[in-house]
């Protein structure tokens, strides 16, 4: 079965925006392979069956409902595709930005993606912002995902400390570029990101 199995297009796009937000790659119990494990709050359970219909075919049980944390997951068989991306996003355990990243973040449902996993308001009066949560990043990655988001999307920001981390903050005149890139994309319970922006 898993000799047929394989990454789509846009299962990979998928998995790198979830992979820069909050999903992540897990051992198998024998530690040769990774699998996807996906969770989100309960009242975004539409947006983990959204997930959980993309990557289907590498699933064999439904999201469940996790009451500890009130909360919906699910985690695909392990699989050497999600290796690879494992050997790409970690290291050392650690998450970090792929030396491939350019290559990769490409398209906007990646951004969507992203922004729904770990997009917000931004601070301070007004929160005319947006952010993106990337404190699990060095400020080297940080930057390096400024240039990106300015290169490719035409996207102007700067970077915010929260604390001994950094996260991006989009300028309140990037604000129209970045809904224009993905509004189409975003799920309704996630438009309140946008809500005063």
């Amino acid at each position: 079965m898993q000799e047929r199995l394989k990454l789509n297009s846009f299962q990979r796009k998928i998995l790198i925006g979830t992979l820069l937000g909050d999903g992540c790659l897990i051992s198998n119990a024998y530690g040769k392979n990774y699998r996807l494990q996906i969770e989100h709050m309960s009242k975004h359970k539409k947006y983990v069956d959204w997930k959980y219909k993309i990557f289907k075919n590498f699933c064999l049980s439904r999201p469940k409902f996790q009451q500890r944390t009130n909360s919906w997951k699910f985690r695909t068989i392990s699989h050497p595709d999600f290796t690879k991306f494992r050997e790409m996003f970690y290291w050392n355990g650690r998450k970090i930005l792929p030396i491939e990243i350019s290559k990769i973040l490409t398209s906007p449902i990646i951004l969507a993606v992203w922004f729904m996993d770990d997009g917000a308001l931004g601070p301070g009066q007004g929160r005319k912002g947006l952010r993106f949560n990337t404190q699990n990043f060095s400020r080297e990655e940080n930057e390096k995902l400024r240039d990106l988001l300015k290169n490719k999307f035409l996207l102007k920001t700067s970077l915010h400390k929260d604390k001994t981390s950094w996260r991006i903050y989009i300028f309140p005149r990037s604000v129209p570029r970045f809904k224009k890139l993905v509004i189409k994309l975003i799920f309704k319970e996630f438009k309140y990101k946008f809500l005063t922006s």
